[in-house]
């Protein structure tokens, strides 16, 4: 590890660039099989409920990019993904990874096993420079650098990475003039970092990441036929919207079917789109898009110009990815959005919908009120279901809460009771493995918010950081919980030899070890049976406060708050079918329906995809790694690899637009206008070159992850109560696909889609039972 360490440190002098270290990790089946068991594991523990739409968007067979966004829960957007796609289709996934994460001891070992490939951020190797630096002459000149004691032409290079302390930005090197002299490729963007600047502050410097190695490994693994999965915006965050997305993904499959002509390669959008993402018992929904076909056509336009192929594929990207995510421009948006939602009257069709449909209305509701929201009436509706969330909050209740509430005291207090009693029962009965489980409980809390301080420190676009919480908290209990439940069999079975209260079988050591086993077995099952009770309990406990309200002199407050919501609920949906029709013509309360019952069958059947894939597990990996074993064994390679370069000192001309972000995306053009496309998608060799054509990108210099993304302190609005929020993978303004096509057309085109697909996934089955 100190050679690995040596390397770094020399290569972030400019002498060296660092190569990504581009490892395919080949898993046997039986390590493959315990992954793919521990994620499930992990998955319905963690989570009360999954839900996934569009599984039959996910290609069986034949190379294939899964792009995930947004990326809001760290390590447990892979567990969820991994577990969705091998229900969706039966297919191992193959995650882009960051090397970093495979360098810890956990995740490292989890990740080698599932066969992730391997990426390096530059911001990871960030290390301290000697001098100081500020800059030249702010405001009129936002580029030019000049340092104190420092070493510029050592320690830095064109596209070095250069970092401020306590998190206050990053940017790339444009042009190393001196050693006391350089030239940023953008101004910075952050105010923390321009005010820094104003004055001397320590430094860091990263070298420019080599990610020619990654791609080859890229292409050579889906030219085997596997399914490779990325989250494109790069590093996990917990902001109400999206990161803009990287070109890697675009150049990941176009370069591989110039590579390999006649290939093809699907690129499938999937929305990642949770509630209260960072808590125990949350519940989650996975939006799988329409696959984008890469063949032979792309390959000929990507060879005769690259630059508007790679733009023209992420236009098309990210508008797939707003058409599988719901988009706010900011938080209390969402909640208004979220709020209208609840407080439609669906007309006899029942309220209690299935996730796919909740994520579906919300998403619809955002676009309409991204129409309207001048409108008068709407915005008079914004500001009363305002008010009338804070009067819910203030009273601490829940909107279903306040609909089913009931003014027969009689009633109240004999049900008050009668819950009481009920929670009195699920507390006993869940009280011994809650005790047991208490240091699980205790380390889960403690370390995570550790870990959140720590990513908060080293992010330049988390806000809160609550995107590691949930990882962090599943590390954990992965962690301390065996170490906790072979204390406690150590300790049961001293006592029970101790007191003679085991039973003798073989008068050997086998008897302890036998009684270890069952004390090991009973303690499992007792926190277990203490978590599903806990679980029931605790729904049971949230309803305990409406009815004490109820039986008060508040009861008045509680009459008038249900007054309100019926107000409040007959306006809406009055406001919602005068205007739907205008955004979503052919979407009405009737298919409304036909959505529920297309979602519902969907997951009857992916559950029955599963009883299959479980029984024919064993043949279908062996098969598989012995194959990929034999194919991709030689694109494989250990560490991080060095290779000497001479730095050039030549001018670099800064553009606008950090990627190729879709021409509809605006919030995400404007938060990053001054970050050049070219500088990190290859292109960078020709920037001033009016005519590309023919010319191919330099892998070399294409960055996957968004090492000098700087977000601007204009944040979105986000309420300190996040946990409040329902699904925070958001991005704001309306959309339309690549090819013009209305968010409208889209949804009626993916549902008619989704019928098709059912049947014929639906007659397949039957042929095959």
């Amino acid at each position: 590890m100190s050679s690995v360490n040596d390397d770094i440190e020399k290569s972030a002098t400019g002498e060296q660039e660092v190569s990504t270290p581009a490892k395919s990790v080949n898993a046997s089946t039986l390590s493959t099989e315990f992954i793919y068991w521990l994620v499930r594991v992990i998955v319905e523990t963690f989570f009360r409920e999954i839900s996934v739409r569009g599984s039959f968007h996910v290609p069986k067979t034949g190379p294939t990019l899964v792009v995930i966004a947004p990326h809001a829960n760290q390590f447990l957007d892979a567990a969820i993904s991994m577990h969705a796609i091998y229900l969706a289709s039966g297919r191992i996934t193959h995650f882009i990874e960051a090397a970093v994460s495979l360098r810890r001891r956990v995740i490292g070992v989890l990740s080698r096993m599932a066969g992730s490939i391997p990426v390096e951020r530059a911001q990871d190797l960030l290390t301290p420079r000697e001098g100081l630096i500020k800059y030249k002459n702010y405001p009129d000149d936002e580029l030019t650098i000049i340092g104190q004691g420092t070493h510029f032409t050592k320690d830095c290079g064109v596209k070095s990475l250069i970092g401020l302390p306590h998190s206050a930005g990053n940017v790339k090197v444009g042009e190393v003039l001196s050693d006391t002299e350089l030239k940023l490729s953008s101004p910075m963007r952050k105010e923390a970092g321009i005010r820094a600047l104003q004055q001397y502050t320590p430094y860091k410097c990263a070298p420019r990441i080599d990610n020619h190695k990654l791609f080859d490994t890229v292409f050579d693994c889906l030219h085997e036929g596997n399914l490779i999965a990325i989250a494109s915006e790069g590093g996990s965050h917990d902001r109400t919207e999206l990161l803009p997305l990287k070109p890697g993904v675009a150049i990941m499959a176009l370069g591989a079917v110039a590579k390999y002509p006649g290939m093809e390669v699907k690129i499938v959008p999937c929305g990642m789109n949770y509630f209260h993402a960072h808590k125990f018992r949350s519940r989650a929904v996975l939006d799988f898009g329409i696959p984008i076909v890469i063949d032979n056509e792309w390959a000929e336009k990507y060879k005769e110009d690259s630059r508007k192929t790679v733009s023209d594929l992420m236009d098309i990207i990210t508008s797939a990815m707003k058409a599988v995510t719901v988009q706010s421009p900011d938080y209390e948006t969402l909640q208004v959005i979220q709020a209208a939602r609840r407080l439609y009257s669906y007309g006899g069709h029942s309220s209690n919908l299935p996730l796919p449909v909740v994520v579906e209305l919300n998403r619809n509701l955002l676009i309409g009120y991204s129409k309207y929201k001048d409108d008068p009436k709407i915005r008079h509706l914004t500001q009363s279901v305002i008010q009338y969330n804070q009067k819910l909050k203030y009273y601490g209740l829940r909107d279903h809460q306040i609909a089913s509430a009931s003014e027969d005291y009689l009633h109240n207090g004999i049900l008050l009771i009668k819950r009481l009693l009920i929670l009195a029962y699920y507390g006993i009965l869940c009280l011994p493995g809650t005790v047991l489980f208490s240091p699980v409980f205790y380390a889960c809390a403690k370390i995570s918010a550790k870990k959140q301080r720590e990513a908060l420190a080293k992010s330049a676009v988390k806000i809160k950081a609550n995107d590691v919480l949930g990882s962090w908290k599943v590390l954990i209990a992965m962690v301390v919980s065996p170490i906790l439940y072979a204390l406690y069999s150590i300790l049961g079975t001293y006592l029970l030899n101790k007191y003679d209260l085991g039973v003798k079988l073989t008068g050997t050591w086998f008897d302890s070890f036998a009684e270890f086993v069952t004390c090991w077995i009973v303690l499992v099952c007792t926190t277990y049976s203490a978590f599903r009770m806990g679980e029931v309990g605790v729904d049971v406990a949230k309803s305990i406060w409406p009815l004490i309200l109820s039986l008060f002199p508040k009861t008045t407050e509680l009459r008038k708050l249900k007054e309100e919501r019926a107000k409040l609920s007959m306006e809406i949906t009055e406001v919602i079918n005068e205007l739907d029709p205008k955004v979503f013509p052919q979407f009405n309360k009737e298919t409304l329906k036909e959505l529920s019952d297309e979602v519902i069958e969907e997951n009857k059947t992916i559950n029955k995809r599963d009883r299959h894939y479980h029984h024919r597990h064993h043949h279908h990996h062996r098969r598989r790694h012995l194959l990929n074993r034999l194919k991709l064994e030689k694109i494989s390679t250990s560490g991080i690899q060095a290779q000497e370069e001479n730095v050039p000192q030549q001018k670099e001309v800064p553009s606008s637009g950090e990627s190729f972000a879709s021409s509809e995306s605006t919030l995400a053009r404007e938060r990053t206008s001054s970050v050049s496309s070219s500088v990190y998608s290859g292109f960078s060799e020709f920037e001033n070159d009016e005519d590309t054509r023919g010319k191919m990108p330099n892998l070399s210099h294409v960055s996957i992850f968004p090492d000098t993304l700087q977000m601007s302190d204009r944040s979105s609005v986000y309420s300190e109560s996040s946990a409040d929020i329902e699904s925070i993978d958001s991005h704001d303004g309306e959309y339309t696909t690549g090819a013009g096509e209305s968010a409208a057309d889209l949804t009626n085109r993916v549902r008619k889609a989704v019928i098709e697909r059912n049947k014929e996934t639906a007659d397949s089955d039957r042929e095959e039972d």
